[in-house]
């Protein structure tokens, strides 16, 4: 139990930190490219640390784990293209109603919510709506780029409930995650023609320090301990991650990015995390804490 705490902790400070360093990257690099980059560099590095650990996967696990990452990083490399838009606070706000978009999708797949849950649902997407019409957008304004991030929220949030039902060893399934969903973003990035921008743009040194710094922390740290945990607790527990990394991000944001912070927003980030907390802990009452498993 300690040590699913403090992962769950660390992954709220890896992911938490990493929307303001991708805020800073993508004002520098191009966002397809240099998040494809990023995830491309972290499986490598992982792959290396484990030789052969591929090998032991059927071409099944292989397939659901590179479509896991498909979805969780390419929800990851539209989030960077609009937070080109969007404060990096902002956001992480937007991204919060991921348990939310979870519990949604459960309801589809036939899992209905009480009437309870209905009413967090619709308190939740009142918040998202809020900020939403705040209109809080970055330098070259809102135009509904927070829209792009909700979407980006609903593909994270499939990928999400998608490897909480694959049997996969979990660093074999973060390197193939990894992999897929850096080479789609590259190969993305190529299509749109983000190279272009590679040389004519004038890429600073504090661009390079957020890529590196999204390699190890938000990449590699980040990722293991995502998959270690959906394997060592249920997934509403993993889920609060989703209501503490807002925090961590608005904070970092206005205190290190200087960004703005208006009431209007602090009241919607209030109303999505309050129902965000409230469907995680209704969640975790009807799924007990299983014993750990080893990976």
């Amino acid at each position: 139990m300690c040590r699913v705490l403090a992962a769950m902790v660390l992954l709220w400070v890896c992911w938490g930190s990493s929307f303001p360093a991708m805020r800073v990257m993508v004002s520098g690099l191009p966002p397809l490219l240099a998040s494809g980059a990023v995830f491309l560099a972290a499986g490598l590095v992982l792959a290396a640390l484990r030789p052969g650990a591929l090998r032991g996967l059927s071409r099944r696990q292989i397939g659901v784990s590179a479509g896991v990452g498909l979805c969780l990083l390419g929800a990851q490399g539209t989030i960077a293209v609009a937070m080109r838009h969007v404060y990096a606070g902002t956001a992480a706000l937007l991204v919060a109603a991921i348990p939310l978009w979870v519990a949604v999708l459960r309801a589809l797949c036939g899992d209905r919510p009480s009437g309870g849950g209905v009413v967090r649902l619709l308190a939740g997407f009142a918040g998202v709506a809020v900020v939403l019409g705040a209109g809080s957008g970055g330098d070259q304004g809102w135009s509904g780029w927070g829209v792009v991030v909700v979407v980006a929220s609903v593909a994270w949030a499939a990928g999400t409930l998608g490897a909480s039902r694959t049997r996969v060893p979990t660093r074999p399934a973060t390197v193939v995650q990894l992999l897929a969903g850096g080479l789609m973003l590259m190969v993305a990035g190529f299509l749109t023609g983000e190279i272009a921008g590679v040389t004519e743009a004038q890429v600073g040194a504090v661009a390079w320090l957020s890529f590196g710094y999204l390699v190890v922390v938000d990449s590699l740290a980040g990722f293991a301990l995502f998959n270690w945990l959906l394997r060592a607790a249920p997934v509403s527990l993993v889920s609060t991650y989703s209501y503490a990394v807002p925090v961590v991000a608005l904070l970092v944001a206005v205190l290190v990015l200087g960004e703005p912070f208006r009431p209007v927003v602090l009241m919607g980030a209030v109303v999505i995390v309050g129902a965000v907390a409230a469907e995680v802990v209704a969640m975790g009452r009807s799924s007990p804490f299983p014993p750990r498993r080893s990976p």
